[in-house]
């Protein structure tokens, strides 16, 4: 994992990890905070979500 993955996003100080009540979170040592662990393991398929793909009329020749 890079350091860059553990800066605070409120600060940009250090990230220290830590456990508690079997919650795993990251707190920051410069400002304090307690940032929560975001991860995603998985992006689900969403109905309709388009492509990009824009339809174009037919051209008559």
């Amino acid at each position: 994992m890079s350091m860059r993955a553990n800066a605070c996003p409120c600060c940009g100080g250090s990230l220290l990890r830590h456990v508690r009540h079997g919650e795993v979170y990251w707190f920051c040592k410069t400002c304090w905070q307690e940032v929560p662990v975001l991860t995603i393991n998985h992006i689900p398929k969403v109905e309709g979500r388009s492509t990009g793909a824009v339809p174009q009329p037919a051209v008559k020749s």
